[in-house]
């Protein structure tokens, strides 16, 4: 599908600067930046020099669709991308970033991040992420979302521990790096802890899939949440979540109790 820029203050409320282009964006602040690809998704997130994230990446599948499809300019018409520094005491570098992205059909999808950094050399930040999902057509629209996350904590992918608690939550660690990510608000339909490559191809085979709400596992783990939508005429779906790093003494002891034990994995 071909990408078209427009300009759509509207739609950002507070997002003073326009980027008029696609590729590649990043958002700063303090100890931290965050990379986003218009074509794949949050391809980085380094805190103190450590890449920490492989890959997030958003999906979603219409009723009458017989796959999931990647939110990109591949399988959704990118309308805009909005950049601002909402933390101007703190330097002068853009970081929050909103992209929208429609089907021609009335479905817009709207994704929001901000990030905070910590003082240098806390190896801590923190992520804020909003998704908003449009129905501006006339008729009901069903939709299920996913949001697929795969973090290769302190730079490598074949030592993590993960689980998810209370269905909203997802924490991972390595031996000295702790994230986590909360769902504040609407709860997910359904969340999945597993193999990071297991669960990319499951997204791309073609096929429907729905998570299956296992909790726990180890090695070059991925997380994933899926949303399932009815949006009437005229409304919107709002998805508000915020991630956080830091060090992590106690973390493998707080995951151990869970039963994880470590693995080794290589990413396929």
């Amino acid at each position: 599908m071909p990408m078209k820029i427009v300009i759509i203050l509207a739609s950002c409320a507070g997002f003073a600067s326009v980027t008029l282009a696609g590729g590649v964006n990043i958002i700063s602040d303090a100890n931290s930046t965050a990379t986003f690809n218009t074509g794949s998704g949050q391809i980085d997130w380094t805190v103190d020099g450590v890449s920490q994230l492989f890959t997030q990446e958003f999906y979603f599948r219409r009723a009458s669709d017989t796959r999931e499809y990647r939110v990109d300019t591949n399988n959704l018409t990118l309308d805009g991308i909005f950049m601002s520094d909402t933390n101007p005491f703190s330097d002068t570098s853009n970081d929050a970033i909103a992209q929208l992205y429609s089907d021609g059909n009335g479905l817009q999808i709207e994704t929001i991040f901000t990030i905070r950094g910590g003082t240098a050399g806390s190896s801590a930040a923190d992520i804020a992420e909003t998704i908003i999902i449009r129905n501006n057509s006339a008729s009901t629209m069903n939709i299920s979302f996913f949001q697929f996350v795969d973090f290769d904590l302190g730079g490598d992918a074949l030592d993590d521990n993960g689980q998810i608690v209370g269905g909203n939550t997802a924490m991972q660690n390595d031996n000295d790096t702790f994230i986590s990510e909360t769902v504040a608000t609407p709860a997910p339909s359904f969340f999945q802890m597993g193999n990071a490559a297991t669960m990319a191809n499951m997204f791309n085979d073609g096929l429907i899939d729905n998570l299956n709400n296992n909790p726990s596992d180890s090695g070059d783990v991925a997380w994933a949440f899926q949303w399932d939508i009815t949006l009437a005429a005229g409304q919107q779906y709002i998805i508000t979540k915020d991630k956080s790093i830091v060090p992590a003494p106690g973390s493998i002891m707080l995951l151990g109790a869970a039963g994880l034990i470590a693995g080794r994995r290589r990413r396929n």
